[in-house]
């Protein structure tokens, strides 16, 4: 039996851009601290990762490796919001048992989602209902949802962006 489903919102900054202004939606998109060429990338949209743009990525090489790169500059209090607002949207369905990250949660699960075989059809994806194995979903969302056997642990809250 399964205890806890495991959130990871990967390319969470790069993302919560993408949502908020359409216009970024499936281009590549880097965020950065600060607008210079000497800096490093701090995310990556998936766009840019199929170019090898990944965080850490210094920004004059992130533009070479991917014509057409969108830099954006970070905005933590927008990334802290959404934190938020998600929190409060999964403890709508499943009681958030721990907060890990900016972008990572745990949950705990109740009654009949505690199964396996449940777990791994019903967890909701973007775009659908849910009707592909945990795995599959996760390599392909910007989230990951890892069913887990571990205990849920201690609930807090991020007061600013660590991811």
């Amino acid at each position: 039996m399964l205890s806890t489903l495991y959130v990871d919102m990967n390319s969470y900054f790069a993302s919560v851009e993408q949502q908020s202004r359409p216009e970024l939606r499936g281009r590549p998109v880097a965020v950065v601290p600060v607008e210079t060429d000497s800096t490093s990338c701090i995310a990556a949209s998936y766009e840019a990762k199929a170019f090898g743009v990944r965080t850490g990525t210094n920004v004059g090489e992130a533009r070479r490796m991917c014509p057409g790169l969108v830099l954006v500059k970070g905005r933590p209090d927008l990334y802290v919001r959404t934190h938020h607002a998600v929190i409060e949207a999964i403890d709508r369905v499943l009681p958030v048992a721990g907060v890990h990250s900016i972008d990572e949660f745990s949950c705990r699960l109740l009654g009949a989602e505690r199964e396996r075989a449940r777990a791994e059809t019903s967890a909701p994806r973007p775009g659908g209902s849910g009707c592909a194995s945990a795995s599959a979903r996760a390599s392909r969302a910007p989230w990951a949802w890892r069913p887990t056997a571990s205990s849920p642990g201690s609930r807090r809250t991020c007061a600013s962006p660590t991811a």
